[in-house]
């Protein structure tokens, strides 16, 4: 199970809306013990990961029930660990992108907090995907946003962000923000 800010927050500070005892854990990988009826895409021993739904019991136990539409299968050089990094921050980062941005009518965009989860994924998709990517970060995370495959990274307490980025395309800017 991955383990995300929103867990141990919630720990913390409770939801009125749950029913206690309470199992936390959003984002869960494993394996497939058992299928619901009119299930017929899965089987059990099928390796998946899925993001949790925040009002219902989630992984942080033996056992996990979801739905078969919010699973996704684990490639098999993946391990669970590797996998349960993924949902929470992996999941937005390409729902923002891809179901939500007109991705195939953008060249350049600026991706905030490049060194975070949302934003970290977010570079890597976009930079998959063939776009120019502007990210932002402190200078001491630079070198690791330009890992992920940001092309420039600006260091967002030392410069004014955009007329850095007006700087860098010559006044055109970008075509999209993505933004935590």
């Amino acid at each position: 199970m991955g383990l995300n800010p929103v867990d141990y927050k919630t720990a913390t500070n409770r939801n009125p809306h749950w029913t206690y005892p309470h199992i936390l854990g959003l984002d869960v990988a494993g394996t497939i013990d058992e299928v619901g009826e009119g299930v017929v895409d899965w089987k059990k021993g099928d390796r998946v990961v899925y993001h949790g739904d925040f009002m219902k019991k989630g992984g942080y136990a033996e056992y996990a029930v979801t739905t078969a539409h919010s699973i996704s299968r684990i490639p098999d050089a993946v391990t669970f660990e590797e996998a349960a990094a993924l949902p929470t921050a992996g999941y937005t980062a390409y729902e923002a992108l891809f179901r939500k941005l007109p991705m195939n009518h953008i060249q350049i965009i600026l991706i905030h907090g490049g060194a975070g989860g949302v934003g970290g994924f977010g570079v890597q998709l976009a930079k998959n995907a063939g776009k120019i990517v502007f990210s932002t970060a402190l200078a001491h995370n630079h070198e690791y946003v330009k890992s992920l495959g940001a092309d420039y990274v600006i260091d967002y307490r030392e410069e004014n962000v955009v007329e850095k980025v007006l700087e860098l395309t010559n006044g055109r800017g970008v075509d999209a923000v993505l933004t935590r």
